[in-house]
């Protein structure tokens, strides 16, 4: 089974100490990498006695994504998770999509309670959140940010379009008032007639990176017929890419991608603009009933 981490079960230390004085010697937790859960946020919404405060949980933001680690589990390092996280009763095991670095997606679980409120933590909890995370690369403001009650800013801030959305195509309009600014991310495109299709792989792809906009995102996974959480299942998945922008600055963006391409012809150049005007054959396809 795989184990998503966010909290203090990131601090070995604290782990296997937990371990040691609960009997649970053959727990066995073994870190695969890190990985991002989409349309969830970081916060200390659960008191916890044994932590003296707040204790940290995840609830739903579209848009914002939680970093963490995913770990391979035994069974009985599963029963130690469920008495640390007092499952079923505190936190619940709970089925998440997560996001690996290269933008592929696997099944998980992990733990989340019910909303309460925010309730402060103590600073040696917040500590070995901290240590736990940045002994795995993670930047700990976010939870940082949390604990002090504050809303974090977006850790993917940016959505990458490269077909119908971007300037001047057809569906650019859901993005006005945003800046456009040409860029390229990892991948290969795929001819679709009147839209384009675009899988993970060894290519490059370009586009245009514009600031994300939670309160748009509805209408883009609609138009994607994309499901939240980064979830597959949908024509489309919501996923997350390194991106170059063409000063060569270097971000993480939002994007969406198919899983399956089978028949159509790859656009070499990765450019969709490279093929010609499509956006007449965008209108016949909207006015057949097309998605």
């Amino acid at each position: 089974m795989l184990y998503f981490g966010y909290g203090s079960n990131l601090n070995a230390e604290d782990w296997e100490g937990f371990c040691r004085r609960r009997g649970f010697a053959g727990a066995e937790m073994r870190a695969v990498g890190t990985a991002l859960l989409l349309d969830r946020e970081l916060v200390f919404d659960r008191h916890s006695a044994a932590r003296f405060g707040g204790a940290l949980n995840l609830r739903e933001r579209p848009g914002q994504a939680v970093e963490g680690v995913l770990f391979t589990v035994n069974e009985e390092a599963l029963a130690a998770l469920d008495r640390k996280e007092g499952a079923p009763h505190a936190y619940r095991r709970t089925p998440v999509h997560a996001i690996r670095p290269d933008g592929s997606v696997v099944e998980a679980m992990t733990y989340i309670a019910p909303a309460e409120r925010h309730t402060p933590p103590h600073e040696d909890y917040v500590e070995v959140v901290r240590m736990g995370q940045l002994d795995h690369g993670l930047d700990p403001g976010q939870m940082e940010a949390a604990a002090a009650g504050e809303t974090p800013a977006l850790l993917i801030p940016w959505m990458f379009v490269y077909g119908t959305l971007r300037e001047h195509q057809p569906n650019a309009h859901l993005l006005d008032g945003l800046p456009f600014r040409p860029a390229s991310v990892p991948g290969l495109l795929f001819d679709n007639g009147p839209y384009p299709k675009m899988t993970l792989g060894e290519g490059r792809v370009r586009g245009e990176v514009v600031p994300l906009d939670p309160a748009r995102l509805a209408a883009l996974d609609a138009l994607e017929a994309a499901l939240p959480f980064g979830a597959p299942g949908g024509a489309y998945r919501r996923t997350v890419l390194p991106a170059v922008l063409d000063d060569g600055t270097a971000t993480r963006v939002q994007l969406y991608v198919v899983e399956d391409v089978t028949g159509l012809p790859a656009i070499a150049s990765g450019d969709w603009l490279s093929v010609g005007d499509r956006r007449d054959a965008w209108a016949r396809h909207r006015a057949t009933g097309g998605a």
